[in-house]
């Protein structure tokens, strides 16, 4: 049995706190350090002083996904300890350096009908840190179906897109137990953020087919708890599979019913319709959530995408089938 520590760390967002967790057993294993803010940084080193061992016995770091709240001290703990610093290769760009969440995003936000003015705060709504950087030579790649071995048991890493293309979770398949990152949070459902494809970054990730395929296969598993990047250990992991698959067709419902064959709408006007009021980067939300619906409704033939000039506008079809 693993020893799995949860570390609650602070961070500068609305989000709250974010959880690190210390593997406490040879190979020491950090998941997730955390913002780099100087009240994380000594939250983290109080913690792990309080478990008997100092950041610089840290053997190696695992990064779920390449969020500033998740991995914004990878580099300061290698550079303590020397530990190399594991992260799914379709995370590596936003880490390693010259990388700009918006400018990254701007052929998409384009095509949804976003005002001039909107969009140009929207763009320059920066994140209050700076993007995480974390040097080349101290990354290891991991991918799907690898293991993490340690003196008194082993992780299965699974990958799980979604959330983010890259987002990796860490399986003990003797406990049955699942370090979920962001895929599974115990009261809110992540966001399906709006993202290139890694593969083709001309077309959008397709982040909410994805994630519901993960919640299928994490249905199929027979969690008995899972371990999240925010908030307390989830202990009915089917019961929140269960509501996360029926929050997405109630979603795909509410959508729909904005739509029909003679109105067409475009993302814009939809999370108007749907977030009446939201400010600054909750607006990159909003729409990245109806983005992520409307691409799965019109892989179903249920929607139409209509492209007038350079922005796409959405109906409904004549006849409904099921989602």
């Amino acid at each position: 049995m693993l020893p799995v520590y949860r570390l609650e760390l602070p961070t500068p967002y609305s989000v709250g706190t974010v959880n690190a967790y210390l593997i406490y057993t040879p190979p020491f294993t950090l998941i997730d350090p955390g913002p780099d803010i100087p009240q994380t940084r000594r939250v983290l080193n109080e913690n792990i002083l309080n478990l008997g061992l100092s950041l610089d016995q840290i053997n190696r770091v695992v990064i779920t996904h390449a969020h500033t709240d998740h991995c914004g001290l990878a580099q300061w703990v290698h550079e303590l300890s020397g530990a190399k610093i594991y992260l799914h290769p379709y995370e590596w760009q936003k880490v390693t350096g010259n990388y700009d969440f918006f400018q990254e995003r701007l052929p998409f936000l384009l095509e949804m009908g976003i005002p001039d003015d909107v969009l140009l705060k929207l763009v320059n709504n920066k994140d209050i840190l700076p993007p995480p950087y974390i040097t080349k030579d101290s990354l290891v790649e991991v991918i799907e179906g690898e293991d993490l071995f340690f003196e008194t048991g082993m992780f299965k890493i699974l990958h799980f897109p979604g959330h983010a293309p890259g987002h990796l979770c860490l399986y003990d398949p003797e406990e049955k137990s699942l370090l979920s990152g962001d895929f599974l949070l115990p009261h809110i459902t992540p966001n399906p953020l709006l993202e290139p494809d890694p593969e083709n970054k001309t077309r959008r990730a397709p982040s909410l087919r994805q994630y519901t395929v993960g919640l299928t296969r994490l249905e199929k598993m027979n969690l008995k708890k899972a371990w999240p990047g925010h908030g307390e250990v989830i202990e009915n992991v089917p019961e929140l599979l269960r509501s996360f698959q029926e929050h997405h067709l109630n979603r795909f419902k509410t959508i729909l019913n904005l739509l029909s064959p003679d109105k067409k709408l475009n993302i814009y006007q939809i999370c108007q319709l749907l977030y009446p009021g939201l400010q600054g980067f909750e607006i990159f939300l909003g729409l990245s959530e109806i983005q992520a619906h409307l691409d799965v409704l019109v892989e179903k033939k249920q929607v139409i995408a209509w492209l007038q000039g350079t922005v796409f506008f959405y109906s409904r079809v004549q006849k409904q089938m099921a989602v």
